[in-house]
């Protein structure tokens, strides 16, 4: 029998007090059809257009709309697979743009990171391209379920530099994005989902300035509503370099309907 959760969600993003605009963008579904939600469940997306590419709002926004309409659209019954179909339409649609205004280089192409859960029953599925994340907070711990494609990110997984060398390269790069090129690598996980979990997605702007245990302090202490308020305060306080995006989810036992 798979257990049934009720889900706590509150989202916010900001431009940040350095920049001119706000290239992040996310969205939260939680169906109200009882039948879509035990079939698709809920769906959160966070997009970061990226910064010196052409229309990074405009990526970050074509991605989250395309991922949330072929997800829920979508009749494959494997969420994980429809996930990742559903990120790689956006990728095709993003592209297309590109191409419709011809533009052949990739430095003035628009394109955006893109990382999408799942929670459906007492399983999560994330599928990511890029550098925003998806965090469990379990038990005081963080686990981080997204991978950064990035290339300290990737060297540092094979083992090829130290983690210390890696917080020393220049971070300022992302080895993969949505709209580049015709075709993208999507990663996909799925991980059981426990009572009291707490999901966290965000954009850079959060996690290079927030660490792993501040966000994990803050979550643990708040509601989600007032959790993403406090998130975006400190990365404003302790950085502002950037936008910054966070959805948070509370995970709780869903109470047994009445007889």
């Amino acid at each position: 029998m798979v257990t049934q959760f009720h889900l706590n969600a509150s989202q916010r993003t900001d431009i940040g007090p350095q920049r001119k605009t706000n290239e992040d963008r996310m969205i939260t579904i939680i169906p109200e059809d009882t039948q879509i939600l035990a079939q698709k469940g809920a769906l959160f997306v966070v997009a970061d257009g990226l910064g010196g590419y052409m229309h990074g709002d405009v990526a970050s926004e074509m991605a989250v709309n395309a991922v949330r309409d072929f997800y829920y659209q979508d009749v494959n019954t494997d969420n994980g697979a429809s996930l990742q179909a559903a990120m790689k339409h956006a990728n095709t649609l993003v592209y297309q743009e590109n191409m419709a205004q011809s533009i052949q280089d990739d430095e003035k192409m628009m394109g955006t990171t893109c990382v999408s859960v799942v929670l459906n029953g007492d399983t999560v599925y994330v599928a990511n391209v890029g550098d925003s994340r998806t965090y469990i907070i379990r038990a005081g711990q963080v686990l981080q379920i997204s991978l950064d494609h990035t290339p300290q990110a990737e060297q540092l997984r094979a083992g090829t530099i130290t983690e210390e060398q890696a917080q020393a390269m220049a971070d300022n790069k992302i080895t993969r994005c949505i709209g580049i090129d015709a075709d993208v690598e999507v990663d996909l996980f799925k991980e059981p989902v426990q009572e009291d979990d707490i999901l966290v997605l965000c954009t850079d702007g959060l996690n290079k300035a927030v660490s792993d245990a501040e966000i994990r302090s803050i979550v643990e202490q708040y509601s989600p509503a007032e959790s993403v308020d406090k998130l975006v305060e400190l990365a404003n306080q302790q950085s502002g370099a950037d936008n910054v995006t966070a959805i948070v989810v509370r995970v709780t036992l869903a109470q047994p309907a009445a007889v």
